[in-house]
């Protein structure tokens, strides 16, 4: 067994002791975008750039999050690309996404360390998706312009 499936498999047993698996990856997906498209703010966002294409999102995103915390290797999108068309989301989008993920975590989630597993993932991808969409080495080094 290589280096890389050693990982991998010890990454799979870590999530299952922690009660992640496929039907939980699912459950958080379904209900983190019921509180998406509830939301009054972030709601509009996402269905303008969704339309009726719910679904195919949802799977999309189900693909993402399995590959994340169970290793399948199944996402092959790029969500750079995706979120950089998207000219009216700002920082504070990314709060409240934030505030909604860990809400659905809070809910559902079977132990706190599966809590603490996607929290910390989510974080890091808002933050990498920020830096990618709003990073400005000029307001970084304090230059107009």
């Amino acid at each position: 067994m290589s280096f890389a499936e050693v990982h991998r498999e010890n990454y799979r047993r870590q999530a299952k002791a922690y009660g992640i698996d496929a039907d939980f990856v699912s459950a958080m997906v379904d209900g983190f975008y019921t509180k998406v498209r509830n939301d009054p703010e972030l709601g509009p966002i996402f269905d303008q750039v969704i339309e009726d294409q719910w679904e195919p999102h949802l799977i999309k995103m189900k693909q993402f999050w399995r590959a994340i915390a169970l290793k399948t290797g199944e996402y092959e999108g790029r969500p750079m690309p995706a979120h950089l068309k998207l000219k009216n989301v700002t920082k504070a989008h990314f709060a409240k996404w934030l505030q909604l993920f860990d809400e659905n975590l809070e809910e559902i989630a079977p132990s706190p360390e599966a809590k603490a597993f996607f929290n910390d993932r989510a974080r890091n991808i808002a933050r990498s998706l920020m830096m990618g969409m709003f990073y400005d080495p000029d307001e970084e080094l304090g230059v107009q312009a």
